[in-house]
């Protein structure tokens, strides 16, 4: 596999589960909750600030990276080459006849999740060197320090309690770890001679691999996590409901079995008689020439623990039951990873009947950009809901500029 499909593929299509975003919008129901609730959703997303779709869909999937793709995704990297998303498919049920601790005001909250994490940083000088070669850059030291690649795929078995008034919900789960990884580059740099006869490299790096990343729902690794979801109820001087959730999901870890390897690079070293892409197609017949003894490199097989990527999430949520057809919506969202920017967004909800609402957004950072997102949202005689939407209308529509997909349904159901 090349570098770079390595460093984009890797954590999104392990095991075939292909995802297309930020954060949902969800829109708040009533204060009256005493029907058991069963809640599917399925929230998917991968993007970049850099790649579009044109690069990546070749990249991912199969195709002709031509000279104009390649060089037209290289014009738009800098120094921050992000790339990530996120695949959420969950069940969950509210159940308001057991109340936890003997409170009435409470119900009993069970959930079940799949999860995906892809989180990578992609610094110019890898690009360069993996779509270009190393020719093109004779006498030259190309930075590659930074690059970054965290993969986590995991299932959530969680049970706790909601507030059967605000629906804040506090739960603690068990944590299945199917496969994973975390790589990261510290200060290092690539010279080609001015000859272009040899390379020279000084690297420094560690990371953790999971011993193997099949089957799909492999049991590698245990852990927990703990989720808050909490809604803070407020009325306006004309007695208008307003709502601001705050969310802090993962607090937790995975501890990978005693198979995992973990991996520590720090040394200089020099390649003759041949091109940087050529190591990275296998093009190179290295007979018995090892890595690990010609650099300063350890390997170590045991057990490893992996934080969770926590999330916080601060936002004013759209209310169904307020009198206003039209509503603000805005909020942030920050995944505690250094590829992650703080994603910013803000919009508008509009629900002429009560049954149908839909909303609008313009989004700002995580690891892409600037997107404009659309949701409908449907009620079925107040037993029945479904959503659909996504915070990259662009990049579903538009293949050669839009960078990334997000695709996001829930159906919610009162037995």
């Amino acid at each position: 596999m090349r570098l770079g499909r390595l460093f984009l593929a890797i954590g999104l299509f392990t095991g075939g589960n292909a995802v297309f975003g930020q954060e949902f919008m969800y829109v708040f129901e009533d204060t009256i909750n005493e029907d058991n609730i069963l809640e599917i959703q399925s929230f998917n997303y991968y993007t970049s600030n850099r790649m579009s779709n044109d690069f990546m869909d070749k990249f991912l999937f199969g195709g002709e990276i031509t000279p104009e793709i390649k060089d037209r995704t290289y014009g738009r990297f800098g120094n921050y080459n992000a790339a990530g998303g996120e695949a959420e498919q969950s069940i969950t049920n509210y159940v308001p006849s057991i109340a936890p601790m003997g409170r009435e005001k409470y119900g009993m909250m069970l959930r079940f999740s799949d999860n995906h994490f892809l989180s990578a940083n992609i610094p110019t000088g890898i690009f360069e060197y993996g779509m270009y070669g190393n020719a093109n850059y004779t006498g030259q030291t190309k930075e590659l320090t930074l690059a970054h690649l965290q993969y986590q795929h995991y299932q959530k078995m969680s049970v706790g309690f909601f507030d059967k008034k605000t629906m804040s919900n506090v739960t603690i789960g068990y944590v299945a770890g199917s496969k994973g990884m975390n790589a990261r580059l510290g200060p290092s740099s690539m010279t080609t001679t001015a000859a272009g006869d040899s390379v020279n490299l000084d690297v420094s790096g560690v990371g953790f691999l999971t011993d193997r990343f099949f089957p799909y729902a492999a049991f590698l690794g245990s852990g927990f996590a703990i989720d808050m979801n909490l809604n803070f109820l407020f009325y306006s001087k004309q007695g208008v409901r307003q709502i601001v959730n705050l969310k802090i999901n993962n607090l937790g870890m995975i501890f990978w079995n005693r198979n995992t390897r973990s991996y520590e690079v720090e040394d200089s070293l020099s390649y003759t008689g041949f091109e940087f892409n050529q190591l990275i197609n296998n093009e190179y017949n290295f007979e018995d020439f090892s890595i690990a003894d010609t650099v300063n490199y350890r390997e170590e097989i045991g057990r490893v623990s992996d934080p969770l990527p926590v999330e916080i999430v601060v936002q004013k949520l759209a209310d169904r039951g307020s009198p206003n057809k039209l509503q603000a919506i805005f909020g942030f969202k920050a995944i505690l990873t250094a590829d992650y920017f703080p994603y910013l967004f803000a919009g508008a909800y509009y629900q002429p009947t009560p049954n149908f609402s839909g909303s609008m957004r313009l989004s700002y950072g995580g690891f892409g950009g600037l997107q404009f997102g659309m949701r409908a949202n449907y009620w079925i005689k107040d037993k029945m809901s479904l959503s659909l939407g996504t915070h990259n209308f662009l990049g579903m529509t538009v293949k050669n500029i839009g960078m990334g997909r997000s695709l996001n349904i829930s159906a919610r159901f009162k037995l």
